[in-house]
């Protein structure tokens, strides 16, 4: 959103239109750094088969920092804020040409024609705020689509010390909205992200993805799983212990909020 100077008082601004171009911000964080080597042959594993008109390493005070680039840009935040706010500061000085914003950590290898299956899919879901591809690591399969949790549930979960959140065996083989994806390599449609201020900054390791397509819901959009886009990355965990009380605590009525676990796996 951008203020104008000619709205009349009391009027939200107008949405800014943005265009069609695509930026994959490449986000090397202290939980998912970028690849050790230097020179520009380091810089292009961390984009391993990218092939889009913006490519940006984002410098969220990686460990070691950035490889030496070549000819790809890199924005230094300075500090560790994590990936979600990394990812909304980098978004924020993006020309309004770019409508479309893929985010993947180093290393993510995207397979032949992934991002053009996702930009198609965006074409096809207008109400998309999220496109999610396949995952695969070690030769197979990784679920990374789930319901969405319904907080009264999750509660009880929390509170026996179950898995939270509860995720789903196996992914839809079809083209089709589901509840969120923990998929890495998401596809995230500007004006959607505007909506709601994007990424929740104090998600700085996990949770972060699902935190944003629950609001997204909220606010009308989709998160669609397009299996024709495949990516591999084996990814490590990431961790943040207190990530499952924020998010429970923001959809939990004050009084029970206290039953919350400081902490959770």
């Amino acid at each position: 959103m951008t203020d104008d100077p000619l709205a009349p008082p009391g009027r939200p601004p107008a949405p800014v239109r943005y265009g069609a171009g695509l930026a994959v911000l490449v986000v090397g964080t202290g939980a998912e750094p970028f690849p050790s080597a230097a020179g520009p042959a380091a810089a292009r594993t961390a984009v391993v088969h990218v092939d889009a008109p913006s490519v940006i390493l984002v410098d969220s005070r990686a460990p070691g920092g950035p490889p030496m680039a070549g000819d790809l840009r890199v924005l230094r935040i300075g500090e560790d804020v994590g990936r979600g706010a990394a990812v909304n500061r980098a978004v924020a000085v993006l020309p309004a040409d770019i409508g479309l914003v893929a985010v993947a950590p180093p290393g993510l290898v995207w397979a032949e024609g992934a991002l053009d299956a996702l930009r198609a899919a965006a074409v096809r879901h207008p109400r998309a705020g999220i496109l999610a591809p396949r995952v695969r690591a070690g030769g197979a399969s990784v679920a990374s689509t789930h319901p969405l949790p319904r907080p009264g549930r999750s509660l009880v979960a929390v509170l026996a010390g179950r898995p939270w959140p509860r995720v789903s065996p196996a992914d839809p083989a079809s083209e089709e909205p589901v509840g969120w994806s923990s998929a890495p390599g998401l596809l995230l449609r500007r004006a959607a992200l505007d909506s709601v201020d994007g990424f929740d900054p104090r998600y700085p390791g996990r949770l972060d993805d699902l935190d944003l397509a629950d609001r997204l819901a909220t606010a009308g959009w989709l998160t669609v799983h397009v299996p024709s886009a495949t990516v591999v990355y084996n990814a490590p965990p990431r961790r943040d212990p207190t990530a499952a009380r924020r998010y429970l605590s923001d959809r939990t009525p004050r009084p029970v909020r206290a039953l919350l676990p400081a902490t959770s796996p």
